[in-house]
């Protein structure tokens, strides 16, 4: 395997682990951004890095192949053009080997000098861009992957790890970037099979890719697809099994889901997103203990990424309601209050599929019925308009209470906009995605 197949799979061990979508819920039979199996993820003050430096800090380290004229064992320095080869490869080789052990200010400068002495070199800003990343500076390295990107837009490998960047590693990951490494993953996909016929892992990890991104925006049928020909091409890729599983888990294919969560755990036994999943799906299925048993698991391996649920009653569950209601001018109030809101544990399964794609168990809410205003087509079936908002998945979406009551006024404030008439992209565009 070549130093860039080798810098595309750190970059993808820089990334999470694929879950379901954290949406909040939608009207009648209109695709929506739905919900969350696992906690928002928490703004946190910038962090030093294992090199000591601070993310917002200028990333500066040392790098032992910097010396020129400087024999090393492995890479013998010499006269003339050669020596700047050997130079070359020596920074490459050192800047790999930090990125090895996450020292990404040493990594990046010993790739910043690469750069230097080769400023088209695809290879150095690689290397500069996955320093950057997983150092936290997610400006820089989006820069310094759209170099590599200009350098050569049709390598299926740049094209690969820079997909990973926008889909799994940026933090400052939307909607936005998600669709942009999508896009960057299927050109890369379609030119691993024309250039690299029969190269099977490569195309394998674009296509998990692929079915990462279309997890995340909500189209688990295009991500089981995709999901599914990854493992074709590469059986033994763990994480095309597990994005399979959130996929088929999306879709409410809950046996079949949890297959491919019992096969991660075959593997990697303490993966803590696998046993958060399959406590998901056993709790579809009616395993309440064996669901339960896993999300302790999950908790035990991972606390940070899953932390205790935040419960409350269904009255408290009320009074938020009521508080939030409240808040709401009287006229807009008194429309809402014509309308059913109930508080229910979690889904029905008739409500997640009333539209295609169905939306996914773990959604925080959902409007039923049709906006004020909108009569139903002669013969047309409609149910009565109701919100509803579901207990236990809010419990799961948030960290603290504080947190769960702004969960719970921003998840009504979504369906209060459906029963209103707005759909996803109005409510986007309001902040109430």
């Amino acid at each position: 395997m070549n130093r860039l197949a080798v810098l595309c799979l750190l970059v993808a061990a820089c990334g999470d682990r694929s879950v379901p979508p954290v949406p909040s819920g939608g009207s009648g039979g209109s695709a929506v951004a739905a919900a969350s199996g696992i906690p928002a993820a928490k703004p946190a003050d910038p962090a030093p890095t294992q090199d000591g430096h601070d993310h917002d800090g200028p990333l500066v380290g040392t790098c032992a192949a910097a010396a020129v004229g400087v024999d090393t064992p492995d890479v013998p320095v010499v006269g003339g053009d050669d020596a700047d080869d050997r130079h070359l490869e020596a920074l490459l080789e050192e800047a790999g080997k930090k990125l090895d052990t996450q020292s990404w200010a040493d990594a990046f400068t010993c790739a910043d000098m690469a750069a230097d002495l080769a400023p088209r070199s695809i290879e150095a800003h690689h290397l500069r861009a996955a320093a950057l990343a997983g150092a936290g500076h997610d400006a820089d390295a989006s820069i310094a992957y759209n170099i590599a990107l200009a350098l050569d837009p049709e390598d299926p490998e740049t094209l690969r790890a820079v997909a990973d960047f926008y889909i799994n590693v940026s933090k400052s990951r939307s909607r936005d970037t998600t669709s942009l490494g999508l896009e960057l993953a299927r050109r890369g996909f379609a030119r691993a099979t024309a250039r690299r016929r029969g190269h099977g892992e490569l195309r394998a990890r674009l296509a998990l890719l692929e079915a990462q991104a279309w997890n995340d925006i909500d189209r688990a049928d295009e991500a089981l697809e995709r999901a599914s020909e990854a493992v074709r091409l590469t059986p033994d890729l763990i994480d095309a099994v597990h994005e399979k599983g959130v996929a088929l888990f999306n879709l409410g294919r809950f046996a079949d889901a949890r297959t491919q969560f019992e096969q991660v755990l075959t593997a990697l036994p303490d993966d803590a997103y696998a046993h958060h999943l399959l406590g998901l799906t056993l709790e579809q299925l009616g395993e309440r203990q064996g669901a339960e048993d896993h999300f302790a698991r999950a908790r035990v391996l991972s606390p940070d990424e899953f932390p205790t649920p935040v419960e409350i009653t269904a009255v408290e569950m009320r009074a938020e309601i009521d508080r939030v209601l409240a808040g709401l001018p009287p006229e807009r109030a008194a429309r809402v209050r014509q309308v059913s809101i109930l508080v229910v544990d979690l889904p029905d399964p008739a409500d997640l599929h009333a539209v295609t794609p169905p939306f996914p168990p773990t959604i925080l809410g959902l409007f039923r019925g049709l906006p004020l205003g909108a009569a139903a087509a002669p013969g047309e079936d409609v149910p009565a308009r109701a919100i509803l908002l579901y207990r236990l998945n809010l419990a799961r979406a948030v960290r603290s209470r504080d947190e769960l009551s702004q969960q719970i006024e921003r998840t009504l404030l979504h369906e209060i906009g459906h029963l209103e008439g707005l759909d996803e992209d109005d409510l986007r565009r309001r902040d109430l995605e």
